[in-house]
């Protein structure tokens, strides 16, 4: 009984341990990704021109 004790205690540890692990892990990964996309320069506006010709008669 006093086997089954123990690993019970220390697998407690165990989980206790791996659930930190996975917490830690995930916000420095989010970190990771939230400084590689708010880091950089604000995005240029992107000029679309509007081209509608005979090209897009399909349309209507």
């Amino acid at each position: 009984m006093n086997i089954f004790q123990s690993l019970m205690h220390y697998g407690s540890y165990a989980l206790a341990f791996y659930a930190l692990y996975v917490v830690a892990g995930s916000l420095a990964f989010g970190y990771y990704i939230w400084r590689r996309v708010y880091s950089g320069a604000p995005a240029k506006p992107v000029t679309v021109a509007r081209n509608l010709r005979d090209g897009d008669s399909h349309l209507g």
